[in-house]
């Protein structure tokens, strides 16, 4: 540990918070033999009294999925069974003890960080994982989610990786602690230490510290080697005569044993056996295995033989001539039994291939199969790849190279499935459904992590044809479109689904045929063709299954006005996706609960669904769902007045300029515009509302027009009268279309606003009375607020007071501290004493999203470990939220938080 003591404080640090039940990850990265190994082992020394779990990754196991996990979690698996039933079958299914249906990933990390916390309940655990850059994706995905959540947990995870090997955008929330050469005095020091009793003069010391830059590993590899003199042409011993310095000395101590050392470099499993199988095959001997020559260069745990550093074994793998390669990877094809251990028989077989090679891609390609089932979209995506690189028939290949796209969609690799549908689609001659099937499949990797425009344009052409084809399968992509359209600003969207489901017929009681009899009631509304009328086929539109058509269900039903049924659709397709662990879905269907609970006034419960949408958004590799929840909690912040607002809007702006996110723009512009309005700045106000929805339009987007009352507010103030009445008269036609109370109710004070005649009293009444039919509080308190203002300014002080008051009340309890200042500063006007008075606090209104997402979950009549399987976390993190809900809530049962919740959902 010479040179390491802030590292080796940092680990130890780790330790003393995990022993005391507060968790935690670390990534040690650097390049090769800088001292990575070397501080895990510090830290496994340093953990008396944990259980130790220990994984190293490996280059041929890279591609096969949870194979680093199994590895880690092999000594507690016997205690699988204690887990929640879909929990101990989803391991049991991805480590080949179950047959079943894959395991969504995010299952498998619920389940790995319950199956620690299970182990950490006897003592606290340590999870160590070396060579992480040669760990499988999924492996890593895995530990990055279980490390996310261990605040609560006495779990420590350490792992190590080169830098620069990609493993980062993987393990993002980890803390990094790079690692660099050594400093002079620490160099010095392990040279005189560890030299082999060479002293090296201080010349030869210096000069050694300059080519190897302090790699501790280079210091004494080279230590007993000639270095270039200062001043010389040949250039310094760095990565690759470092290589060629292992291999000179294994060659000169073990030359004999470097054909049995090639074997086990390119074996991958660690298994004493499957390499004697290779071995004998190919005539090597193996004798060495058994005695103690080789222990300088490889380590054996009593289940993996594996070299000491992963130096050595890049030497001697790479020292075998392509051919021999090749040999050796047919040798352990055949050592591997194809039905037992599928991926690796597999792997050496693609290997082993030279030129084309059918069977071998055959046997890819039943691998990737098995991947999938395991869960292991990676793995799938590797073995395809490979297995189209060895088809010589053109149409087989695209179809593997079609198959390889969808892996990598599933596993948010998006770069990597654009490429791979760009070679299917060269190689294939599709039929229609097929060209249909890989435009959505681009068009959703765009609506993820591209641009919706894009989006919206790859599905465009082909809508009719799949309606035509197949209207029913096709549905959620008919509906896909329509949701774009509004996400993008694009109205013509509108118009194109009336004209497209004019004259199908349509069956109401199906509920795809239902789904689509929204989207065309609503694209004639929004066309002027059709008043839009109440949504008619409820029943079939509650029967959906699926989350995502639930969720576009919902979004068309809110365009429609029936926001009650929108709401409803939106939980249930939330609850659907967690409860199957389809933690894609769910991330992208908690922007819609978090707008719609925005609307309602519930700015907690919406801030819980957009902070829990950003996570688990960055956990599946869906940036623009991410920027989005970012957008919908700057809104939040902007609503309840807080000081951070306005830094949070404009970063969302940013963004989503970058990324033409026109609704997460929305909500960067009304959080924007919303702070100058409570705080009197009109003109700057105006600036940010007009940006989305300042000019008229034939066919008005849904996304424009949704701002218009605040842009309608912000220019009566800024005293442009004029401007503000065009707003209003744009708005009355685009809301006279739908028949919601809500935008009604908006409207008509709108209306209000802009009356300069003194005639304001009946569309303010009116606003009112809609309001009342709705729910939407904040907009009901701002009419109230309006009103009152212009009450007080008529002398009519009285009146003013009580509509004042109302909405005084109803900011503060929503939470919109700002709007209930100014609120209450208008009263004062009125002559009413200041009430600095606060109503009774909500025991809730404290808690924090997560701790207000298990309070729901309670109220609900969940188990501990019910919650934790639905939110993704382990039994102890509730359990230890809980206690602090039952603090701040001043209760000591959980009925009583159940009764606390049913008396009214918290804000």
């Amino acid at each position: 540990m010479l040179g390491r003591d802030d590292e080796s404080e940092l680990l130890e640090s780790l330790l003393r918070h995990a022993a005391g039940g507060r968790g935690g990850g670390v990534i040690l990265h650097g390049e090769p033999g800088i001292g990575k190994t070397a501080l895990l082992s510090h830290a496994v020394e340093q953990a008396a009294g944990f259980r130790v779990l220990r994984a190293v990754g490996v280059e041929p196991e890279a591609d096969l999925a949870y194979a680093t996990l199994h590895q880690l979690l092999l000594p507690v698996l016997g205690r699988a069974h204690e887990l929640p039933d879909p929990q101990a079958q989803a391991l049991r299914v991805l480590f080949g003890r179950a047959h079943g249906a894959p395991p969504d990933p995010f299952l498998v990390g619920l389940s790995t960080l319950s199956l620690l916390s299970l182990a950490a309940g006897e003592k606290p655990v340590l999870c160590v994982v070396d060579d992480a850059h040669w760990a499988d994706r999924p492996s890593l995905k895995t530990l990055a989610f279980v490390a996310r959540r261990l605040d609560d947990e006495p779990i420590a995870v350490a792992l190590a990786a080169r830098t620069d090997e990609g493993h980062g955008a993987d393990l993002p929330d980890l803390r990094r602690i790079p690692l660099a050469g050594l400093e002079p005095e620490a160099a010095r020091a392990l040279l005189a230490e560890r030299a082999g009793g060479r002293r090296l003069g201080a010349g030869e010391q210096d000069r050694l510290l300059a080519v190897t830059g302090g790699n501790p590993l280079a210091l004494l590899e080279l230590a007993g080697r000639r270095i270039p003199a200062e001043g010389t042409q040949e250039p310094p011993a760095m990565t690759d005569r470092l290589q060629r310095s292992f291999l000179a000395r294994i060659r000169a101590r073990h030359g004999e044993s470097l054909p049995l050392l090639q074997l086990i470099a390119a074996d991958g499993s660690g298994s004493v056996e499957t390499i004697e199988k290779a071995a004998t095959s190919m005539g090597v001997a193996t004798d060495l295995l058994h005695r103690a020559e080789l222990d300088e260069l490889l380590t054996y745990d009593g289940t993996r033989l594996v070299f000491r550093h992963p130096l050595i074994r890049s030497a001697v793998y790479h020292s075998a001539a392509g051919n021999r390669r090749v040999a050796i990877h047919r040798a352990f094809a055949a050592a591997f039994d194809a039905p037992a251990d599928q991926h690796r028989h597999a792997w050496h077989l693609g290997q082993a291939a030279v030129g084309h090679d059918e069977h071998a891609a055959d046997q890819l390609e039943h691998s990737a199969e098995q991947a999938a089932l395991r869960g292991g979209p990676a793995a799938a995506m590797a073995s395809l790849s490979r297995a189209a690189e060895l088809t010589i028939d053109g149409p087989r290949r695209g179809r593997r190279l079609w198959s390889a796209a969808h892996a990598a969609a599933q596993g948010g690799f998006t770069t990597a499935a654009v490429e791979l549908l760009d070679r299917a689609e060269r190689e294939l001659s599709l039929d229609e459904t097929d060209r249909i099937s890989m435009a959505v499949m681009r068009a959703i990797v765009a609506e993820f992590a591209g641009s919706p425009d894009d989006a919206m344009d790859l599905i465009k052409p082909w809508i009719p044809r799949a309606l035509r084809i197949d209207r029913r399968r096709f549905a959620p992509t008919v509906a896909m479109y329509g949701n774009l359209g509004v996400r993008a600003n694009r109205p013509q969207a509108w118009s194109d689904l009336a004209d497209w489901l004019d004259g199908i017929a349509l069956a109401p009681d199906n509920p795809e045929d239902a789904v689509l009899l929204l989207l065309r009631d609503a694209g004639r509304a929004r066309t002027g063709r059709d008043p839009a009328p109440a949504v008619r086929d409820r029943a079939a539109v509650e029967s959906l299954t699926d989350p995502i058509t639930m969720t576009l269900a919902g979004s068309i039903t809110r365009t429609l006005g029936d926001h009650e049924l929108s709401g409803r659709l939106y939980r249930d397709a939330g609850q659907l996706a967690r409860n199957s662990g389809a933690l894609g879905a769910l991330a992208w269907n908690l922007e819609y609960q978090a707008a719609d609970e925005i609307a309602r006034g519930r700015l907690g419960l919406a801030e819980a669904h957009a902070e829990e949408g950003c996570q688990f958004a960055a956990e599946v590799g869906q940036p623009n769902t991410a920027c989005r929840n970012r957008g919908l909690l700057a809104l939040s912040a902007a609503i309840r007045g807080r000081a951070d607002a306005g830094e949070l809007a404009s970063d969302v702006l940013a963004e989503a300029s970058d990324r033409d996110l026109a609704d997460a723009l929305f909500y960067a512009r009304r959080a924007l515009g919303l702070i100058e309005l409570v705080a009197g700045r009109h003109r700057e106000a105006v600036r940010h509302f007009e940006a989305i929805g300042g000019r008229d339009a034939e066919a008005p987007p849904d996304l424009a027009m949704g701002i218009v009352p605040d842009l309608v507010e912000a220019l009566v103030r800024a005293g442009e009268q004029d401007r503000a009445a065009a707003a209003t008269a744009r708005y009355a036609r685009w809301t006279e279309r739908i028949a919601s109370p809500g935008l009604g109710a908006l409207a008509a004070r709108c209306r209000a606003l802009v009356r300069a005649d003194g005639g304001a009293d009946v569309h303010y009444a009116e606003s009112l009375r809609l309001h009342a039919t709705s729910d939407a509080p904040l907009e009901h308190a701002r009419t109230a607020l309006l009103f009152g203002e212009q009450l007080r300014r008529d002398r009519r002080r009285s009146e003013a007071q009580e509509h004042l008051r109302a909405a005084a009340e109803t900011f503060r309890r929503i939470g919109a501290l700002t709007w209930a200042d100014r609120a209450l500063g208008e009263l004062r006007a009125t002559g009413e004493p200041a009430r600095t008075r606060t109503p009774e606090a909500d025991p809730l209104s404290t808690l924090t999203p997560q701790e207000l997402r298990i309070t729901l979950a309670v109220g609900e009549g969940l188990t501990n470990r019910e919650i934790a399987a639905q939110l993704f976390l382990s039994p102890r993190t509730v359990d230890y939220h809980l206690r602090k809900v039952f603090q701040k809530a001043g209760i000591t049962s959980r009925a009583e938080l159940m009764r606390l919740v049913l008396a009214g959902r918290p804000a």
